[in-house]
């Protein structure tokens, strides 16, 4: 790869033709081109920054992980221990959460895994605060806990901001596109209709990626900015919501004003809490669950009883046979059918198969083959 210098001194120069370009549309198309071009050495000089840096090794465990995302001292370190027990270093001042801090939070027969990683500063997706390390642990999210001082909201689009220059897009539908690579031919688009880039655009920001025998579906709506996220930037689309922290400080109104600011602007939930004094926090802890879009299933055997302490934790929209695959891959090629009874059935111990979907709190008995 080439060297750092030499990818940061590319970059600007694409940054200034960028920057003389007027919009219009017949230069649409190169602008889409510098875009990817920029895009491409961004995450060259991000790749660079973090070999450099000491990185941060976090292992996924339970059944989802939760990332603590928020700028230095905005109380995630507090907040961790609210919600799990765990100990970051805490003090009154900035950078004070010096690696990832683990936690498990065991909730409703859940074990959600939950992480303060170091705050975010502005100008995090050039490197600065260990932004392009914090950022490699985010993407591996579920979900994403904003962790925001009540007393400066504006810190959330700030966030959102950074987050998205470092391709990790908060709250968005993520665009549906399939490149199917061929061997010759050059590339072909389908769009079924939808408004999408300019064929010569598509084909542009394909070159880009070293792709030029190929076919593209477009499955929806789609800007020349978004198929640059997904084919270039390898962007991540990642649900968060927000923790409305230190609400101590302020009096009743300002809190609702706040909130309902936030969720009018940001379209997410927010939930007022207070870290420091413990308030609010089961209510907290309520929402994550319900945003993770966890169910319970608990597993009968054919001739006794339930465990209703032990729940087995899948996704909504989870099937019969993932359920037998968390088992063991055995039990998975092994599974005949299953009996349910609850939500997702229509009667009591009904005969379903294998991709019969689940949802929270049935019961289930799994019939497998000998093996």
């Amino acid at each position: 790869m080439a060297d750092k210098r030499v990818l940061q001194e590319k970059l600007d120069e694409l940054q200034e033709s960028y920057s003389k370009t007027k919009y219009n549309k017949a230069t649409n198309k190169y602008l889409g081109i510098l875009r990817s071009k920029m895009a491409k050495l961004r995450r060259a000089l991000a790749e660079k920054k973090s070999k450099k840096g000491a990185g941060f090794g976090v292992k996924k465990s339970g059944d989802a992980t939760v990332v603590l995302v928020g700028f230095p001292n905005a109380g995630k370190s507090s907040l961790l221990k609210q919600l799990t027990g765990a100990e970051s270093k805490v003090a009154d001042y900035a950078f004070t959460t010096l690696d990832v801090i683990p936690g498990m939070l065991e909730y409703k027969g859940a074990r959600i895994q939950v992480l303060d990683v170091p705050g975010l500063i502005e100008g995090a997706h050039i490197g600065k605060g260990a932004g392009t390390q914090v950022a490699s642990v985010i993407r591996v999210a579920d979900l994403l806990l904003f962790v925001i001082d009540a007393t400066v909201p504006e810190q959330m689009p700030k966030l959102v901001e950074e987050l998205s220059l470092l391709d990790i897009k908060v709250n968005r539908q993520k665009p549906r596109i399939m490149v199917e690579e061929k061997k010759s031919g050059g590339i072909v688009v389908e769009s079924n209709k939808h408004r999408v880039p300019d064929r010569r655009e598509v084909i542009a920001v394909l070159n880009e990626t070293g792709v030029y025998n190929c076919k593209v579906i477009f499955y929806n709506d789609m800007t020349l900015d978004e198929l640059i996220e997904l084919v270039v930037d390898n962007a991540v689309y990642t649900k968060g919501i927000i923790a409305l922290n230190k609400i101590d400080l302020l009096d009743k109104i300002g809190i609702e004003q706040v909130r309902n600011e936030l969720e009018s602007k940001q379209k997410t939930q927010v939930v007022p809490i207070s870290a420091s004094k413990g308030t609010n926090i089961e209510n907290l802890k309520e929402r994550l669950f319900e945003n993770l879009g966890i169910i319970r299933v608990y597993l009968k055997p054919k001739d006794g009883n339930a465990d209703f302490s032990k729940p087995f934790i899948i996704r909504e929209g989870g099937s019969v046979l993932q359920v037998a695959k968390g088992l063991h891959t055995k039990a998975a090629k092994n599974l005949k059918y299953a009996y349910v009874t609850g939500r997702s059935a229509k009667f009591s111990d009904q005969k379903v198969g294998p991709e019969h979907v689940l949802q929270d709190g049935d019961l289930l008995t799994l019939v497998f083959e000998k093996f």
